[in-house]
């Protein structure tokens, strides 16, 4: 399996040439004004014609990305694991825009698995076995709850749980390390976020019974114990899975928490630079763009609103090159 990855590295790695550096970040972010960054960004290759909509240009960026994997990868389903959460995204805005009579088609974000289209049909005719295994069960059981109780709420809960549930079985028959370990580090993140935010909003059983996935490495009922006990027992309990730098940086903030899991995952990532073979250069590459993308994000951001460059550097991730 390997040997038929030789193209699709070789390939990255000319495309590797053109990531961002830190020293392009630092360019970015010390940048004067917005129309001088935009200069800078296209200079690197990116499409500034969108001009002042940013989110348009890097939604672009973003399609860029996938565009390539599909077109070397022997195997681009290998790499799904890495946009499956946008099926579960537009799954949501299809159900909720199917009750209030709202165009769901402005809602639908991509690179996904399943063509928007496709998801929309089968939605609109409730044919949800047609779509993949990994979010037929959770589409029929999100219907039933927006049907039910036409809480849009209980419907993104039940969503959410059901994505990381299918993240975790990607990531069990992922064939690669670097694969494996990403969806491990996301998924866990994702679970502990969950939690945190509901004993800060004081949520009771009953919520967490239903937000909180059942996946191996976190024992749910444990979790759910700790939780309902307060902070201190939950940072102890992240501890004792062995995850200590996670509590440490969850006890900052929710956003230092991401920062730490987002540069957790690029750590693992850079393995894949002495990789010349198989699955894992193809995830880095991925990984690295959405990481790079993130960043210019938060960059224009900042230059529209003002926010100060201290801010923005505290929030810049681990670049891959």
């Amino acid at each position: 399996m390997d040997n038929n990855y030789l193209y699709a590295v070789a390939n990255i790695r000319a495309n590797e040439l053109s990531l961002l550096s830190r020293a392009d970040i630092d360019a970015l972010i010390d940048a004067p004004d917005y129309k001088t960054a935009l200069t800078l960004l296209d200079g690197k290759g990116y499409d500034t014609s969108f001009g002042s909509d940013y989110s348009a240009m890097l939604d672009g960026e973003t399609e860029k990305t996938w565009s390539l994997i599909k077109s070397v990868a022997p195997s681009a389903e290998a790499l799904d694991i890495f946009i499956i959460k946008n099926d579960f995204q537009n799954l949501k805005a299809a159900l909720k825009s199917e009750k209030t009579g709202d165009d769901a088609e402005k809602y639908l974000v991509s690179p996904s698995v399943i063509p928007g289209d496709r998801l929309l049909k089968a939605v609109k005719e409730r044919d949800f076995d047609s779509l993949p295994d990994f979010i037929s069960a959770a589409a029929k059981k999100c219907f039933d709850v927006i049907t039910k109780t036409e809480n849009g709420q209980l419907c993104d809960i039940a969503a959410d749980r059901a994505c990381l549930e299918s993240m975790a079985g990607f990531a069990k028959s992922a064939d690669n390390d670097i694969v494996s370990a990403y969806g491990d580090i996301f998924i866990k993140s994702a679970v502990l976020k969950t939690a945190y935010r509901a004993i800060l909003t004081g949520k009771k059983r009953g919520f967490l019974e239903e937000a909180l996935p059942d996946i191996p490495e976190i024992k749910k009922a444990d979790l759910i114990a700790a939780s309902l006990q307060g902070t201190d027992a939950f940072y102890g309990f992240i501890s004792s899975l062995g995850l200590d730098s996670f509590a440490e940086a969850l006890k900052k903030s929710p956003s230092s928490f991401e920062k730490y899991c987002d540069d957790a995952v690029m750590e693992n990532m850079k393995k894949a630079k002495y990789t010349a073979f198989g699955l894992g250069p193809l995830a880095a590459y991925i990984f690295a763009r959405m990481t790079e993308i993130g960043c210019v994000r938060i960059i224009l951001s900042a230059k529209f609103n003002g926010t100060s460059e201290e801010v923005v550097r505290e929030r810049m991730r681990e670049l891959y090159v």
